[in-house]
């Protein structure tokens, strides 16, 4: 038997994930200045109080960080009005989200979401071997009449990103409530809210509200979209101690590094930067948005800090056009939307250069 043969099939038939190309490999490989948007990371950049505190914490790196952030969860829990016991920390959001597949998962489990989801959902069940239960979306929004119905004895992750990546569409407080009356109690809730500072929907749900009603909630957010902190890989989430017990069970030590933490604490202080981000993007969605309607570009109404449309040709011969324009953004094709490219939310400046580019391919 050779090494591939003893791989398990269900490691064999992954794709690797494949994030956004970096600026740097696209200046290289076609010698012209490049702007990113295709990985929703904040355009106007981190706090300056956060790169300061992560500057003055440069000569300590020779020690191990804080295992479980224990100054970092103070200050969240402080700020979100929890306990220290009801949040975990992890590098970025989703290595929560593995804590809760390790934890959770055996082959015979089910993990149901939906189509045109976060990648990393399916590519997390694959290596759990597990069966992933994925109903269409309707409208580019999470069907949770269609979930429900997948609902049974195996179910035991219901992940639900709010607001959805890549399509920016929320599901709503009425909707998501009556959804959650019909989970069984052997599952556990997973709500994905990595870009739910963005929202401004007045009907956009509280997790916590069901959470202190004692739900199997499990909130996960992080510090890498509107705190700008992408590089540094932070991010939480929030349940009853019981569950934040059980992904304790699974967590790798030292999985956040001093800087991400120290960074983060500085951030949360800077809310102003927070709002700052959020005033750009509320902006700078409206100049989008009438933009693209203007030129008779598809799109879904965003609730997040990307764009999703369809050009009506092959992502990736838009894309291969865009990076020769200098612009990185998302195609969609390996998401299951062929024609649909993710657009993210820029600066001014950074969003004519795309609407330049835009009209140069179309």
């Amino acid at each position: 038997m050779s090494f591939q043969d003893s791989v398990p099939k269900n490691i064999q038939a992954i794709q690797p994930y494949k994030p956004g190309k970096p600026i740097e490999e696209v200046e290289r490989e076609l010698g012209i200045k490049a702007i990113k948007m295709a990985s929703n990371e904040n355009p106007i950049g981190p706090s300056p109080k956060a790169v300061e505190a992560v500057r003055h914490y440069l000569g300590h790196i020779e020690l191990y960080p804080d295992d479980t952030g224990f100054h970092l969860r103070q200050k969240l829990a402080a700020r979100l009005g929890v306990s220290m016991d009801e949040i975990i920390l992890g590098s970025g959001s989703s290595d929560i989200l593995a804590m809760a597949f390790h934890a959770m998962l055996t082959p015979d489990s089910e993990v149901l979401t939906s189509e045109g989801s976060f990648i990393v959902y399916y590519l997390l069940g694959q290596m759990k071997g597990c069966t992933m239960v994925r109903t269409p979306m309707r409208d580019f929004t999470f069907d949770l009449e269609a979930m429900a119905g997948r609902l049974n004895s195996r179910t035991r992750i219901v992940l639900i990103a709010n607001p959805n990546n890549p399509t920016g569409t929320i599901v709503r407080r009425k909707e998501l409530s009556e959804f959650l009356k019909k989970v069984p109690e052997h599952a556990l809730i997973i709500l994905d809210e990595a870009y739910f500072e963005f929202v401004g929907d007045p009907e956009y749900p509280d997790s916590f509200e069901y959470f202190r009603e004692g739900k199997n909630i499990l909130t996960i957010r992080t510090f890498s979209k509107a705190y700008g902190l992408a590089g540094l890989r932070i991010g939480y989430g929030i349940a009853r101690t019981d569950i934040i017990d059980t992904l304790q069970k699974v967590r790798l030590a030292f999985n956040t590094g001093s800087l991400g933490q120290v960074a983060a604490m500085a951030a949360l202080d800077d809310q102003e930067h927070v709002r700052r981000t959020v005033e750009n993007n509320r902006r700078e969605t409206e100049f989008l948005s009438k933009e693209l309607a203007d030129r008779g570009v598809r799109f879904a109404p965003t609730c997040s800090n990307f764009i999703f449309m369809d050009l009506g040709k092959p992502s990736k011969d838009v894309d291969a056009a865009m990076l020769r324009q200098g612009i990185i953004i998302r195609p969609m094709a390996g998401w299951g939307f062929p024609t649909m490219i993710r657009v993210s939310i820029g600066t001014h400046e950074q969003n004519e250069k795309f609407l330049k580019a835009l009209d140069a391919v179309r």
